[in-house]
């Protein structure tokens, strides 16, 4: 009988955590980041994340994952702009950020001895991408549509933790300076 659960404790293990040959997708939401709109912004939309990864090789103690991600975000600046001579207008802009990037994290769980925790950290480089556009309705006489559009490569650092609830689902935390500074996940492992 002991030697039964030992065998299930360490199979439950050996799925629960990051190991070579795993993948991992996964969904994530964000709040915080770097935005700039204007002086302010009227409303934005959650940082949202798509990520894929896979572990590729032992790393000392650890594991080598390596993968995608995709993350994207809105902003807009609305404010009514009043003419003391003729009819006000009103201000739309929208900056909607995107940032499509490789990753690699480094698994290493042997400091915590928790079966469903998967605690890591890495670096991604990435195209962090920001356009803007201006549909503002402007007075007759003024010209009715601007955008513009920038981007480069950036390089940026995370860390992050994923509890498994079952050997393929869990949740995941992850702090780092990509399209937010914190985002919360759900993962499948495959």
């Amino acid at each position: 009988m002991i030697a039964s659960l030992a065998t299930f404790l360490f199979v439950h293990q050996a799925r629960a955590q990051f190991e070579i040959g795993d993948n991992v997708a996964g969904i994530s939401v964000g709040i915080g980041g770097h935005y700039r709109a204007y002086t302010s912004y009227s409303s934005q939309s959650p940082a949202l994340g798509l990520y894929y990864e896979k572990g590729v090789t032992d790393l000392g103690a650890g594991v080598l994952g390596v993968g995608g991600f995709i993350g994207y975000k809105t902003l807009t600046y609305n404010s009514r702009a009043s003419w003391v001579l003729g009819p006000g207008f009103e201000y739309d802009w929208r900056w909607t950020y995107l940032i499509i990037g490789v990753r690699g994290a480094w698994h290493y769980n042997e400091w915590h001895g928790l079966a469903e925790l998967d605690t890591y950290g890495g670096l991604m480089l990435s195209y962090n991408s920001v356009s803007w556009k201006d549909d503002t309705r402007y007075p007759e006489g003024f010209v009715s549509t601007y955008s513009a559009s920038s981007g480069g490569i950036g390089l940026t650092g995370f860390i992050g933790a994923r509890y498994y609830f079952t050997p393929q689902f869990g949740a995941q935390l992850e702090l780092g300076y990509g399209i937010s500074v914190l985002s919360l996940g759900i993962v499948y492992k495959f």
